[in-house]
Formats: structure tokens, C-alpha cells, sequence
């Protein structure tokens, strides 16, 4: 493969069979009808992907210095939020007569990817002198490509393209900005050269005329006949050399003194909230365990909220029914009417406070505002957004003083969050020196003289309260939530070999959340221990490890890989397993995973017999769990040792 690659960046000859792609139609809508109700989706080799990926790299180098701050899509150091902040604040007061007449262009570039020319791309990369060699190679990969489509798990046809980039290429997003730069440009030429255009309100200083999101522009401009009729004429002007035509069934016109905040708001929690339900009703069909559906909320249901929650303040009546709907899927799973075994609240801790490492939606939601602030703050020129915000919202104020009622619902919701973010910032140095000594105390000022001498020419810098000076998500986040204190036993939930699924029983164990209060893990709690045959009460410290049976299994685990248990109580010999088995060595890594991967299965075996009639031997337990450990130690990254050997030896 290295070879193969090597050899297409030397010759600039690319296989036509390393480009030949699968298309795969994904429905735009519930009930597609017509061609276009899908999207083509390019399935390209994998050896074409690592070649274009590298082709993406170096762009990507490059990419800053050539698009403009109305693009930020794609762009690396930027955020596409950027834009989305900006048009908020452009769209306040669209409702209002008493402000200037202005209007907004939403326009949609109809297929917009598939419909890129390539004779224009190929002068596109020209225009923005890339090497002679680099373009070529640019071209083998866009215009080499051969189809194939997907149709009910069948393949059909096989056709050569003529025009567009793929849906599915690495590469198609960064050429497609490339192509787009053109047309800011071309708008950007235009207006200056037209003495009859004029800016939309506030706009002017920026040079501000379009802002892009992918396939889809804003243009703005003031609300009359030559401005609106400069940007159309633009517009098919550049559709006659690129093939980017404008959809009129998709693009719409806004005019001032008729724009609604509030319904825009309700368009944007909407489609988040149906996103998560459309998720979980796929996922209610499939028999998943707690781990799998924590592993889902983690790396899906988690994440779907934060396009939206980094530009809104999120309504917390709506987060919190995202919440509740992840709580119920967590334990209720496809099947429902169980009880939650843990509190969500607990479940949101970070793993060392005893929870299972998920963030509060809320929580989520401020930290990630905060980070908007905070560029605010930094004011580093890298923002279209923030230079705006700069010139028409503060003005000559600072963040910290400006005290206004204008601007957007956003940007009033973000002004809340002031407080929060002043105990996130300092400012590193203090240069007004005179200013500072001029009438203090004489103690004071005897104590200033001693402190090191400050440069008046020097500026403050704004810091983050963290060990590097710098914002993260992270610490806003401990900002937000301040930690509680450690778990004595949170030691024992860590490590490369800990099995995800083991580790939620053994959380709600280590909580003692098994058997408390009645019904906790959607089971009844005043029968008989099963395990024993009904001879005691089933209680937790019986189940580990006072229970004849779950003994039974210890010690045939203490025979064979001298698993050490102090047959303590339950509480008691948790905090003795946490001293006793802490620290990263795998001897004691697999010993942690050990008790996890025994509470899980002891737990497992219980149901079995309460709810299937179906019972296995303690041996038969005992050797599930070590299989569970060789497997793990097996699929991890540990290097070879004799250790590891030992460990993947347990049993035999």
C-alpha cells in the first residue's frame, strides 16, 4: 500500500481501478419519490482515501491564507459557528420599524457538489498558484473516478463522471471551498466596482456582503432594487463558469420588520429533538446491554447537541428532556419499566467521583458558550464574529462593562454568563504602574516598590485559570461544576483491560445499589437468595461474597490465579481491593478487572436463575470470568512481558 501510494504522488498516474466508487443513495426524506429525494454518497477505496488524505493535509496548510473570513467551513482555525453568531446579530431587529430598511438573501446552490465543472476547478487551483504537479494530481483524483450504484444490497451499472466532486471524498470539502472563494471574490469585485450598492446596516466597515455555510450563502444588503438585482446578476454570472446554479425552490428572500425570533428558535430545538428520538427508536429493536447503550449515549446521543449548543443557549427545559430520554434508554433499554439504578447526576461524575464519565447537556451547554466568550475576550483578529461583536456591539466598551440591552437573544444570553467567565479569566501582568502607586497607602505602596519592575510599553495579557494560561472545553467545565470529592474505590473502575459492561455493574455494586431499597436493578429484593437455594435473604453483602455459592466462585479464583480477598465485608473489602490492587502494573490491572468481570458474572448468573430457570456450576462461572480477562489482555495494547504472559496464562 505504500508502495501503491508512493508511486501516484512520483508519477502523477493514478489506476483506474483504485478510483472506482460505490454510490449509495441515502433518502433526504421519510418517503422518498423521486431521484432527488436521495443522496449519492461515494464509497471510495480505501487506497484512494489514504491518498487523498494526504492531499488534504497539505491543502489544509494553505487554506487560511486564501479564504476569506466569510467562509470558515472546512477552514482549519476557524468554526463555522462564526457565521452563525454573525447572522444572528445581522437578523436582530428585522422586526422593528424604526431601524434601517435592509434584507437578507438565503440562497441554495442547487447540487451544489455534484455540479462543480471541472475545467473551472482545474482554473480555480491555477488562480491560486498551486504547484503545476500538485494540480495534477488533484485532477487524476476528481477526474478518474468511475460509479457504480447500490441499490437493495445489489450493485448495478458502471459509468464514468463528467462533472462534480464526490460526496464522500476527503478532499471534495476543501476544493468545493476553493471554488466558493471565487464567487465571494466575484461579489466582493462587483460591489466595489458598483457606485449604486449599498451595505446592509452595519456591515459596511467589515466589507461584509455574504457569508458562506457549505453549500448554502447568505448575501446582505440594503432593501433596494440595484443592491438585490447586483447580487442575482453576481450570482448567475458565476453559475455560468462553475455550473453552481441557485435553487429557487430552496432560496427565499427576508425583508426587515418581519422576522420572528421566537419561531426561530422552535426551528432550531426541533429537529435536535427529533434527531435523538429517530436514533433511539432504531436503536429500541436491538437487544443491547447497559454497556452498549452507555457506549451509544457517549459517542451519539452526547455529541448530536453540540452544533446547537455551541452557538445557542439551549432552553434547560429541552436539555433536560434529552436527559431524561438518555436516562431512559440507559436502564430501560427496548423493554421498559425499570427503574433507574443509579441517579443521573451521580452517572454524570467523572469516573474518579464514582460516575461513569457522561457531561450534563447543561453543563455542556454553558462550557461551550463560555468558549465563545472567550474569544471575545482574546480578540485575536481570527474572527469574522468577533470583530464584528468588537465594532458594533462593544464598541468602546469591554466585555466587562458593556452594559446595553441591544443585539440578538443570543448574544443577551451569552451577557449572563459574565459572571461565570470572570472567574475563569485574570489578567497575567499589570502594566499601569504610576497609576497604581498614585495614592495608596504608604504600606502599600513600600509593598509595590518591592515587587519587580513592569514594562509601562507592555500590555495585559488575559489568561485562563488553568495550569497552561489557556482556554479548554475541560476547564470550563470544572469551572461549571467544581469536583467532588474521589471514591475510595474509583481506582478499581480503570484500566486498558476493563470491560466496559463490567464496569457499569460493578459502578452500581461499588455504589451498593444493587439490592437496596426494594427494587433498584428491576427486581424484586424480599426472595430468597437463588444462589443458595432460598436458605438467606438476598441482600448485597450477601450476594458478594457471603452467598455460599459467589464464595465458592472466589475461591476456586483464589486457587487458580491467587486472586487475594479478604472475605471482609462487602464495604470494607471494596476499599482493602482499592489499595490492594491500584497502580498501572498488569498484574494489578487484571486483578481490578477480575472482581468487575466476577461481580458482573455472579449478577449475571443470579437473572439466570430468578428469571430463565437456567443455573451454571461455580467452576463454570469462574472460568467465564478468566476467558473475559485472557480476551481482554489479548485485544489491548500491552507490550509482550512476562507479566502479561502470566496474566494471559490465569487459569491454566
Amino acid at each position: 500500500m505504500l508502495e501503491a501510494v508512493g508511486e501516484f504522488f512520483r508519477t502523477g498516474k493514478l489506476l483506474k481501478q483504485i478510483n472506482t466508487t460505490l454510490l449509495a443513495l441515502i433518502p433526504k426524506v421519510n418517503m422518498p419519490t423521486y431521484v432527488s429525494d436521495y443522496r449519492p454518497i461515494s464509497c471510495c477505496n480505501v487506497l484512494y482515501k489514504a491518498i487523498t488524505k494526504i492531499i488534504v493535509k497539505r491543502i489544509q496548510r494553505v487554506l487560511p491564507l486564501l479564504i476569506n473570513y466569510s467562509q470558515n467551513a472546512f477552514v482549519p482555525g476557524r468554526s463555522i459557528s462564526d457565521n452563525i453568531l454573525l447572522a444572528q446579530e445581522l437578523l436582530a431587529g428585522y422586526n422593528q420599524t424604526r431601524l434601517p430598511e435592509r434584507c437578507t438573501l438565503k440562497v441554495d446552490i442547487q447540487k451544489a457538489y455534484d455540479s462543480v465543472e471541472w475545467d473551472f476547478l482545474l482554473e480555480v487551483l491555477r488562480l491560486f498558484n498551486f504547484p503545476t504537479h500538485f494540480i495534477t494530481l488533484i485532477v487524476q483524483c476528481v477526474s478518474t473516478a468511475s460509479f457504480s450504484v447500490s441499490l437493495n444490497g445489489a450493485i448495478h451499472g458502471f459509468f464514468k463522471g463528467g462533472r462534480g466532486l464526490r460526496q464522500g471524498d476527503p478532499m471534495s470539502p476543501y476544493l468545493f471551498v476553493l471554488v466558493m472563494e471565487v464567487g465571494s471574490a466575484l461579489l466582493r469585485y462587483r460591489v466595489q466596482q458598483s457606485p449604486q450598492f449599498q451595505y446592509h446596516w452595519k456591515c459596511k466597515d467589515l466589507g461584509l456582503i455574504n457569508l458562506c455555510f457549505a453549500d448554502d450563502v447568505l448575501l446582505f444588503c440594503k432593501a433596494d432594487i440595484p443592491s438585490i438585482k447586483l447580487l442575482t446578476e453576481t450570482l448567475s454570472e458565476f453559475a455560468t463558469f462553475s455550473g453552481l446554479k441557485v435553487n429557487p425552490s430552496k432560496s427565499q428572500i427576508i425583508f426587515s420588520r418581519a422576522v420572528q425570533q421566537r419561531q426561530q428558535l422552535l426551528d432550531c430545538v426541533g429537529p435536535l429533538i427529533d434527531k435523538v428520538d429517530t436514533r433511539l427508536a432504531g436503536w429500541n429493536h436491538q437487544h443491547l446491554s447497559y454497556a452498549g447503550r452507555l457506549q451509544l449515549i457517549k459517542s451519539v446521543l452526547s455529541t448530536l447537541h453540540m452544533y446547537w449548543a455551541s452557538v445557542f443557549i439551549l432552553p434547560k427545559g429541552v436539555l433536560k428532556m434529552l436527559e431524561r430520554k438518555m436516562r431512559t434508554f440507559l436502564w430501560q433499554g427496548p423493554s421498559g419499566g425499570r427503574q433507574a439504578k443509579v441517579a443521573w447526576d451521580q452517572i454524570c461524575k467523572p469516573k474518579a467521583e464514582g460516575g461513569l464519565g457522561l457531561r450534563s447537556l447543561i453543563i455542556m451547554n454553558q462550557a461551550l458558550i463560555l468558549k465563545q466568550m472567550w474569544r471575545v475576550l482574546q480578540n485575536d483578529g481570527s474572527s469574522i464574529w468577533v470583530d464584528w461583536i468588537q465594532r458594533y456591539r462593544l464598541r468602546h466598551s469591554t466585555l466587562w462593562t458593556f452594559n446595553r440591552t441591544t443585539g440578538s437573544w443570543c448574544w443577551k444570553k451569552m451577557l449572563k454568563l459574565r459572571p461565570i467567565l470572570r472567574r475563569g479569566a485574570h489578567y497575567k501582568r499589570i502594566t499601569a504602574e504610576p497609576m497604581v502607586l498614585a495614592g495608596c497607602d504608604t504600606d502599600i505602596a513600600e509593598i509595590m516598590s518591592l515587587l519587580p519592575p513592569t514594562n509601562p510599553s507592555t500590555v495585559d495579557e488575559i489568561c485562563w485559570r488553568s495550569n497552561s494560561g489557556k482556554f479548554t472545553l475541560q476547564s470550563a467545565i470544572l469551572l461549571l461544576q467544581p469536583p467532588s470529592p474521589h471514591v475510595l474505590w474509583q481506582g478499581l473502575l480503570h484500566g486498558k483491560i476493563q470491560d466496559t459492561k463490567a464496569r457499569v455493574y460493578s459502578l452500581v455494586s461499588y455504589l451498593g445499589k444493587t439490592l437496596h431499597h426494594g427494587s433498584t436493578m428491576g427486581t424484586k429484593a424480599e426472595n430468597g437468595c437463588v444462589l443458595c437455594g432460598g436458605q438467606f435473604s438476598e441482600s448485597h453483602d450477601h450476594l458478594f461474597f457471603k452467598c455460599w455459592f459467589s464464595k465458592r466462585c472466589l475461591t476456586i479464583l483464589k486457587h487458580k490465579v491467587r486472586f487475594p480477598w479478604p472475605y471482609l465485608e462487602w464495604k470494607r473489602g471494596i476499599l482493602w481491593a482499592s489499595k490492594r490492587f491500584r497502580g498501572t502494573h498488569i498484574v494489578n490491572a487484571a486483578l481490578r478487572a477480575t472482581l468487575a468481570a466476577l461481580v458482573y458474572h455472579i449478577w449475571a448468573e443470579r437473572n439466570c436463575r430468578k428469571f430463565a430457570a437456567t443455573a451454571s456450576s461455580a467452576e463454570l462461572i469462574s472460568n467465564r470470568v478468566l476467558e473475559d480477562i485472557r480476551m481482554r489482555i489479548m485485544a489491548a495494547d500491552i507490550p509482550p512481558s512476562l507479566q502479561t504472559r502470566f496474566c494471559i496464562g490465569f487459569g491454566n
